[in-house]
């Protein structure tokens, strides 16, 4: 048993709270490391230019979905790396609601796709099928879902 726990005078919330605390403080601490480098960036890249010049060549495309060209950063993040960073990507971007539904449900059924795609490579020989599986059902849920709020 925990010394701290048996403590006469202890209360026994306080092991409770400092385990809380602790574990609260590491998440906080991998958030700010995820998500504050990609906002800025995203940032960055706004007040520059480049990604209006970038944007101007994908809105065509990215209007599929009913969203800016700014988006397919937010769309790349989330596909490539985790959903973490898309949002990270997509806060500067000042999407709408319906935007940021359409692209929600499009990284919720693909996301993260390297590091899944390598865990999933160990389990079926059909991982490249899995894979296409998800990132067509979420194009095409987001597709749809943009033509009912859009």
């Amino acid at each position: 048993m925990n010394a701290r726990l048996t403590t006469p005078g202890t209360p026994p919330w306080r092991p409770a709270l400092q385990r809380g605390l602790a574990r609260g403080r590491a998440f906080v601490w991998f958030l700010l490391k995820t998500l504050l480098p990609l906002y800025l960036a995203t940032e960055l890249l706004k007040a520059s230019g480049l990604l209006a010049w970038l944007a101007s060549y994908l809105a065509p495309v990215m209007g599929w979905w009913g969203l800016p060209g700014e988006a397919a950063a937010a769309l790349c993040a989330g596909l490539f790396i985790n959903l973490y960073a898309a949002a990270a990507v997509a806060a500067p971007l000042g999407l709408s609601w319906q935007q940021v539904s359409v692209l929600g449900l499009i990284l919720g059924i693909a996301h993260s796709l390297l590091v899944e795609t390598a865990v999933v490579r160990g389990l079926t020989p059909s991982y490249k099928a899995l894979t296409l599986l998800r990132v067509g059902l979420g194009l095409a849920s987001g597709w749809l879902l943009a033509m009912v709020i859009i």
